[in-house]
């Protein structure tokens, strides 16, 4: 069997992507993993060298948080690195936890707190409960090598493991905004009932209350940052869907903007009058709104189908229209220009739809006086500034967003172009 040359060089092409996508996965996994590596070690250091630790158990650390970097790191590559390819973020990931190796290194030298956590806070916003988990088991790690003396009270190791733990719990199941002032509320009860239960008494916790105010203070801090990073990340969520849906809204808009659509299709075979009429609205449409740096293929599409609804001869051209916009699915803003050309007084709200109506007003006018016999005793400028002059008597460009230096220029434009054989071509543009 033989195959084509495109077809070999169509394959070797998906071979190449392929293996080049891998490549570049891998290497982006490397990387994350040195950064970890890289940020415990310097974590490590800083902390000994705040503690006035020597060299030797400076290195001791260092080996033990090495280990523990190697289980964290084993984890996150086990089935082809699923792990670390869910991450979201790698550099939210990776600064929120260098800032938490930082601040555990201080809490050998000072009480910070639960604040040194907000790496778990921040993850558990952006990443979900699993990542959260794994990244304050490494901290919890540090915590234990780094604050040694502290590492020897068992109710301190218990109360900041399950509060971490919980953390990662009650923030990562925020859906909404508002419950993020719930969430702050049940965490910092929670602080306070599992600081009374290791301590035995409320006495006990009252007699220490310096340092749970300053947890208090420090899960403030965390909720805060869960915040943020929540907003953030919605933030981003709702500019991506927004450029999808533009990107898709566009691709309907250059589709509808083109004669061989379906309801162009439609509207000449039910009339080569409101076919032409359609054709030469939506073409000079779209060279004005081109001319003018307005969306050309919106602008267009809105001529073609501003008298779409007349197709299904219903006597309430409204209902007609909303129904072509549902059945053909146009976009809002193109849907907007089709229903405003059945409004009266008609007032176009965007610089698209008023070009739709100028035009739509000028070949009406030029196919009126066609008909009557009188279109060579009218000049062309006359008749275009006709249109324009009634239209700014009646105020029907005032919300369009269209200044006045711009529609002396579209005047101008109309004059010399509108009446061109180019606006009768069917793949003009």
């Amino acid at each position: 069997m033989k195959v084509s040359v495109p077809v070999c060089l169509a394959l070797a092409g998906n071979v190449s992507g392929t293996y080049m996508g891998k490549i570049k996965s891998r290497k982006k996994n490397m990387v994350f993993r040195l950064c970890i590596y890289a940020e415990v070690i310097a974590g490590t250091i800083i902390g000994g060298w705040l503690c006035g630790t020597g060299f030797i158990d400076i290195l001791r650390n260092i080996a033990v948080s090495i280990t523990g970097i190697m289980v964290f790191v084993y984890y996150y590559g086990m089935r082809g690195s699923r792990m670390v390819k869910s991450i979201l973020s790698q550099p939210v990931f990776l600064a929120s936890f260098a800032v938490s190796n930082l601040l555990v290194a201080f809490t050998g030298i000072a009480d910070i707190g639960t604040v040194w956590m907000a790496a778990v806070a921040v993850v558990a916003a952006r990443e979900g409960m699993g990542h959260a988990v794994s990244c304050h088991l490494l901290l919890m790690l540090q915590y234990s090598v780094i604050s040694a003396d502290a590492a020897k009270d068992t109710n301190i190791i218990i109360f900041y493991a399950v509060l971490g733990i919980l953390l990662a719990l009650v923030v990562s199941e925020i859906k909404k905004q508002k419950l993020f002032i719930y969430a702050a509320v049940i965490f910092i009860s929670l602080t306070l009932v599992i600081a009374i239960v290791l301590n035995g008494s409320f006495k006990e916790t009252w007699d220490n209350r310096g340092f749970m105010l300053k947890c208090v203070a420090g899960d403030i801090v965390l909720l805060a940052a869960s915040w943020i990073t929540y907003r953030i990340k919605r933030k981003n969520i709702r500019s991506q869907n927004e450029y999808k849906n533009s990107s898709m809204e566009d691709k309907t808009i250059l589709e509808l903007a083109s004669t061989d659509h379906e309801l162009m299709q439609k509207i000449k075979n039910y009339s080569e009058t409101l076919y032409e009429h359609s054709l030469r609205t939506g073409n000079l449409s779209g060279m004005a709104a081109e001319f003018a740096g307005y969306g050309k293929n919106l602008a267009k599409a809105g001529g073609y189908y501003h008298e779409a609804g007349r197709i299904y001869g219903n006597e309430d051209y409204k209902e007609a229209c909303s129904q072509i916009v549902k059945e053909f699915a146009f976009p809002i803003q193109l849907a907007d220009i089709i229903k405003q050309h059945g409004e009266a007084p008609e007032k176009p709200g965007s610089p698209e739809a008023a070009v739709v109506m100028l035009s739509d007003s000028i070949i009406s006018m030029d196919e009126y006086f066609g008909r009557t016999g009188k279109r060579e005793q009218i000049p062309d400028e006359k008749l275009v500034k006709s249109v324009f002059n009634s239209r700014m008597a009646k105020g029907s460009l005032d919300n369009s967003g269209i200044d006045k230096e711009n529609i002396e220029k579209l005047m101008d434009f109309y004059i010399n172009n509108a009446f061109k054989e180019e606006t009768r071509e069917e793949h003009y543009l």
